[in-house]
């Protein structure tokens, strides 16, 4: 009973970490001129490989966002390789999510930073007991929480309640 009401925080704590690094990145210090567009061809050749996720959409993307994106692709560059390929997935994932999924995680994450350290502390803790799920529950409880609608949802995270079982089909 106990993880299954732990597992609500989990699954928001999942949204809330693969959006993590979209979000830090549009915090970065815009460069002086936020309105200049930056072709993908004035990337560097090491900026268009690490944001190669990200440009079927670059056009579309506002300046602002793309000077950020290139600024950040010159410092990631310095980390490890390991470092590298976790932001090189997660740009994927990114790249990859309908604007409804995006503007989803950019309200997860608001939701995220309006908790108190003792709630984010305890959706981080739940995150990692979710983590060690052997993979069958973890797929379980993802299908769970993608069938329940957004009152539903809002309901498990504040009751405290664990999510109900579904009945089983025969």
């Amino acid at each position: 009973m106990k993880l299954l009401r732990t597992v609500r925080g989990m699954l928001l704590a999942v949204a809330l970490l693969f959006g993590a690094p979209m979000l830090a990145h549009a915090q970065s210090a815009p460069s002086a001129n936020a309105d200049t567009p930056v072709a993908w061809n004035a990337l560097s050749p090491q900026q268009q490989t690490q944001l190669a996720p990200l440009r079927d959409q670059w056009d579309q993307l506002p300046p602002k966002r793309q000077q950020q994106l290139s600024s950040n692709a010159q410092r990631w560059a310095t980390l490890p390789p390991d470092r590298q390929q976790d932001i090189h997935e997660r740009l994927q994932r990114w790249a990859n999510m309908t604007p409804q999924q995006r503007e989803q995680l950019r309200q997860n994450m608001r939701a995220f930073k309006q908790m108190s350290p003792q709630e984010r502390a305890r959706v981080k803790q739940a995150f990692q007991q979710f983590q060690s799920l052997p993979p069958e529950q973890r797929r379980a409880l993802r299908e769970q929480w993608r069938n329940a609608n957004p009152q539903q949802r809002q309901q498990w995270l504040r009751s405290g309640q664990p999510m109900p079982k579904k009945p089983r089909e025969h």
